[in-house]
């Protein structure tokens, strides 16, 4: 689907903008759920960065990332938080607010880093961060730590079934994998040689970590 032809499609009067009853009808359309009139006036407040009381086609494509992401509920609670770091409560982040803020929480940040970090969660440009895009970077961040902690754990499973270290899983520690995934009795050797054919991409008979991992997900 692309937002931008839903945009068009429902901005019935072509202003290039849609109202409340245009934007209700649109994401209805763009994400399949049904947003009050208050919720809908408040996603406009909030991606409204002229201040016209309506939303434009980039306006409404950073919304609907945003929310494809995040619930409305959860997006109104990271209001508080964005506030902490607009010092002067301008309604978005500069690099110094920014970077004074990573500091007194303990992550301290230096000048490069700061200026990466701001261009990577600034959609349109102007080199700050508006509340939606704070959201989509807390949101991007949280699933980064998940993926992290996701990868520390197959990592940690591997390693204690790859008893001699060498970095591989051999057949018999294969067994060991399954038997402790669950499976009431042992593989016989013809599974095991079919799990092999199915895993062991390269053929070398061993599985390595990333070959672990597709047998895991």
């Amino acid at each position: 689907m692309h937002y931008e032809d839903v945009f068009k499609a429902f901005d019935k009067d072509r202003d290039g903008y849609l109202s409340v009853k245009e934007l209700g009808k649109c994401m209805k359309k763009a994400l399949g759920d049904k947003y009050s009139s208050k919720d809908l006036k408040y996603l406009i407040q909030c991606a409204d960065k002229d201040e016209n009381g309506v939303m434009d086609c980039e306006e409404f494509l950073l919304a609907v990332t945003v929310l494809k992401k995040v619930k409305m509920d959860d997006m109104k609670e990271m209001r508080e938080v964005f506030a902490g770091f607009d010092l002067n409560g301008d309604g978005t982040i500069c690099g110094a607010e920014f970077a004074q803020c990573m500091k007194k929480l303990g992550q301290g940040i230096s000048s490069e880093e700061c200026k990466e970090m701001i261009a990577n969660a600034d959609k349109d440009g102007d080199n700050r961060i508006s509340f939606l895009e704070f959201v989509l970077m807390v949101k991007e961040a949280e699933d980064k730590t998940e993926l992290m902690d996701d990868e520390q754990a197959l990592r940690e499973a591997f390693n204690m079934f790859d008893e001699n270290g060498d970095g591989h899983i051999d057949r018999k520690e294969l067994r060991q994998v399954l038997i402790s995934m669950g499976q009431e009795t042992a593989p016989t050797d013809k599974e095991l040689e079919d799990m092999f054919k199915l895993v062991d991409l390269n053929g070398d008979g061993k599985i390595t970590f990333d070959e672990f991992r597709s047998l895991i997900n």
